[in-house]
């Protein structure tokens, strides 16, 4: 499952385009505070001195909704990735309804199908687009049989697609002076929350006073809230790399031998969501960048790194995976690299077979291209910065090139989604 995958994006370094993008605010990088300044200069920001206690912050939820609309809608299947991942999409989903029993239902758009139509939905498309039809005869199949629904924000029919992928970071299997701050496996008390609970977080513990809370926020884990617990998996040296990781939800850990494991997530402290990026930028220390080149930057601060990492309460605790693994999805099944995305389940089900038309960057010898797509896709997992059914991330998979496009990755696009119009019995 994806921590978070929130990459704020408004602009990218000039060598990418020939011209600036739709979303690109021409603006210097602001200096960081001098080394031994007494107050840092982000505690003077109005924006960030306004921030409550357990209050997120990050791009507004993007909601408008999720409607039926007339199939005609839909575009060309110009599929721009290769059947075989096509397929596998299909089946991981197929899989994950295969596993939940009949009475199982979704809502979409006000209407309830269960899981035995969500079934046949996507048996009957993975029939259609195994038959190798010409893309104009594969739309009309389509259109004839399927449901279409739209999700959409703003106003407007437009989604805003970002992207995510597997991290790759340097780490230490033991800390030293250098590699100090660890990435935790879950803490034995944590406590995945249910609506029943009557609270509005998603994972706590059991305090002294036997109340349910938070679990420790990522400040006083790095002030040693969860040392001596026998919790650390492995060291980095840098603070803003082990919140990369958090943001993507996955990743592989490099040790300075070559030699490394996959970590995958596993529970979180219950703390909302805060994009460090979005309040450095709103707060007028650095511009719009890559989410590659963010990471970087807060890499370089020094001292100051921690307290920038700091800004982001929320905390995402791992778990060793096989080598061999891939990145899990929320449900429970292999994300399958371009076909897989994030949504908020609270507009958009689970397990859902759709069509996604937008634009992305890719990765050239001198710098990024950027290029109109279309393909199918499933919703395949979550995020805690996903948020509105007019927003959806992209996985990318792993890789150098995975992480450079897929952290330049914000763009409008489409996303339709499909029902089987009539239940074969």
């Amino acid at each position: 499952m994806k921590a978070s995958a929130l990459i704020l994006l408004t602009t990218l370094p000039a060598a990418a385009f020939c011209q600036a993008p739709w979303y690109a605010p021409q603006r210097e990088l602001a200096a960081a505070p001098a080394a031994g300044q007494p107050a840092d200069a982000l505690d003077a920001c109005p924006k960030l001195t306004r921030l409550k206690a357990n209050e997120g912050y990050a791009d507004p939820a993007a909601v408008k909704d999720v409607a039926e609309v007339d199939a005609a809608a839909l575009p060309l299947p110009e599929d721009d990735l290769d059947r075989a991942g096509l397929l596998e999409v299909l089946d991981n989903s197929l899989d994950y309804w295969n596993g939940r029993p009949d009475s199982a239902k979704i809502q979409l758009a006000g209407v309830s199908y269960d899981a035995p139509r969500l079934r046949r939905t996507i048996t009957a498309l993975r029939e259609l687009l195994a038959a190798g039809l010409p893309k104009e005869e594969l739309l009309a199949a389509i259109k004839s049989r399927f449901r279409v629904y739209r999700a959409s924000a703003d106003g407007s029919d437009k989604t805003v697609i970002t992207g995510y992928y597997e991290a790759e970071i340097p780490v230490t299997r033991t800390p030293d002076a250098e590699h100090k701050y660890a990435i935790y496996l879950k803490p034995s008390d944590l406590v995945k929350t249910t609506p029943a609970m009557g609270v509005d977080f998603d994972y706590g513990r059991y305090d002294e006073n036997g109340m349910l809370v938070r679990h420790y926020a990522r400040q006083e884990i790095h002030a040693g809230a969860l040392a001596g617990k026998g919790l650390e998996l492995v060291w980095s040296a840098h603070p803003a790399q082990i919140m990369l990781l958090q943001i993507q939800g996955s990743g592989v850990l490099r040790f300075p031998d070559g030699d490394f494991i996959r970590a995958g997530f596993d529970g979180a402290n219950g703390h909302p969501y805060r994009s460090v990026q979005k309040i450095l930028i709103d707060c007028g220390e650095t511009p719009g960048m890559s989410f590659k080149d963010f990471i970087a930057y807060l890499s370089a601060q020094g001292p100051r790194e921690e307290r920038l990492a700091d800004l982001n309460p929320r905390y995402i605790y791992f778990r060793e995976r096989a080598k061999d693994s891939r990145p899990y999805g929320a449900i429970g099944r292999a994300l399958t690299p371009g076909r897989s995305i994030a949504i908020d389940p609270k507009y958009i089900p689970l397990g859902l077979p759709g069509l996604l038309k937008s634009r992305r960057p890719s990765a050239q010898d001198n710098g990024l291209a950027f290029k109109d797509f279309t393909r199918f896709v499933a919703t395949h997992d979550t995020g805690s910065a996903i948020r509105g059914p007019g927003r959806v991330d992209l996985f990318w998979g792993g890789g150098a090139a995975a992480e450079t496009e897929a952290s330049s990755m914000k763009a409008p696009g489409e996303l339709y989604l499909l029902i089987l119009k009539i239940a074969a019995p």
